[in-house]
This record gives structure tokens, C-alpha cells and sequence, in this order.
């Protein structure tokens, strides 16, 4: 199904507005769409979506899909609410700081630049101002994350039960896991992979733990 794409984002930006949807990843969650497909239906890679795709976020927001990709769903709206939702998700260029490889016993090693020294940008959806790319080298992740993608970090979003984060311990580990929660001095997360059981970690050797954004494809990358 043609359709014209700006009109067919903006609609989805709207909708996503008024259901308090506040990134694309969560809305991939919602409609059970893969997160990549969903962040390139909303960046416009997608140029002809298909029929069942449209479907599936027609359905999630109860309308046609007639009405999501043709009318102006914006217009009978508050016009400060579609400015809005169009600045809250304008794509930034967000700096590569560095690569997120296999390691010793499955963890990651992270090889991290300085702020202001990062190997290229990922053009990326985000309110915040410091986040981050990561490359990710290996298969360990597989199928979540795959060799060659970047992990997107927003250091300044906060995280909750069930969120993806990613955690470097004092002694240089990195990984990306799921959040459980924090109790008694102890932060416990599970694996993307769900063969593996939970790990628990000592919070005083948790170095950084931050929200991950999103898994951005590798053809994202731009080496301004």
C-alpha cells in the first residue's frame, strides 16, 4: 500500500501523544511490532509499508487503516499538540563513543571514547541531550542484538522493572540485561537470552547503570 510517508509518521506521532507512548521502542512493545521494523516505519525507511504492518498499528490505536495513512489525524487536534509530538521525536546525531565486544566468561568489554571523541554518529529519535551509541561486536546477544548493531544509551532517562539497561562493573564488564529490580544492596538483572538465569550484583560495584533508548541498524551510521 502506497502511502504518503510524512503524513503517515506524523499521524503515528500524534496517536503515540495521546496514548502518553513516550519513545518508539515502548510502542513496539505495545503493538508487538520487532522494535527495528517500527524505528524504520517512524524514520521513513520503510518507503511502502505493508498492508498487515499498517494493520497491526491501525488495530493497536483502534482506528482504520484508511484513517492512519490518509487523513490528517493531526488536524482535528490542538495544533500545539502535534508540534509537540514532531519535536519529541526529531532525529539527532548521536556520537558512537566507542564498541561493546565479546568478552571473557560472555560479558562485554566496553571500549569507550571521551565525550567529544566518539567514532561517527547514529541518526536516532531522543530528548536526551547526552545519549550515546554503542557498537555491539559478537553474537552473544543474538537475536535481540546482533553483530554490527549499535545499542542507543540515554544516561538521563530513568529506568524501570523490565527495562533494557546497560551495566559496567567497576571491574570494566559490560552487558546489556534486562532490569528486575534493587534490594538490599544488590541490583538483579536477567538475560536477554532467557536460558540464563538471573545475576545478582553487589551495587557498590556497579559503575553505571543506564536506560537503553533502542538497537539502531547498522545502516543508521553516518561518519560525519
Amino acid at each position: 500500500m502506497i502511502s504518503t510517508p510524512d503524513r503517515l509518521i506524523r499521524n503515528i506521532q500524534v496517536l503515540m501523544k495521546e496514548k502518553d507512548i513516550e519513545n518508539v521502542t515502548e510502542l513496539a512493545r505495545r503493538t508487538r511490532i520487532p522494535q527495528p521494523t517500527m524505528h524504520r516505519l517512524i524514520s521513513g525507511e520503510i518507503k511502502e509499508p505493508k498492508y498487515a504492518l499498517l494493520k497491526q498499528v491501525a488495530s493497536y490505536f483502534n482506528i482504520p487503516v484508511s484513517e492512519l495513512v490518509e487523513k490528517d489525524i493531526g488536524s482535528s487536534k490542538l495544533s500545539s499538540n502535534v508540534i509537540k509530538a514532531e519535536e519529541k521525536f526529531q532525529f539527532k546525531a548521536i556520537p558512537v563513543l566507542g564498541n561493546a565486544q565479546l568478552g571473557s566468561e560472555g560479558y562485554w568489554e566496553a571500549l569507550e571514547y571521551p565525550i567529544g571523541y566518539g567514532d561517527g554518529y547514529i541518526n536516532w529519535p531522543t530528548k536526551d541531550p547526552d545519549a550515546f551509541a554503542l557498537k555491539c561486536t559478537g553474537d552473544s546477544m543474538k537475536p535481540r542484538i546482533k553483530n554490527g548493531e549499535y545499542v542507543v544509551i540515554e544516561p538521563n532517562h530513568t529506568y524501570l522493572p523490565g527495562d533494557e539497561v546497560f551495566i559496567k562493573t567497576s571491574e570494566g564488564e559490560a552487558m546489556v540485561k534486562t532490569f528486575l529490580y534493587e534490594r538490599d544492596g544488590l541490583i538483579v538483572v536477567i538475560s536477554i537470552n532467557e536460558n540464563h538465569p538471573p545475576l545478582h550484583f553487589d551495587i557498590n560495584k556497579i559503575e553505571k547503570i543506564l536506560y537503553v533508548g533502542g538497537i539502531a541498524k547498522p545502516s543508521l551510521y553516518d561518519c560525519l
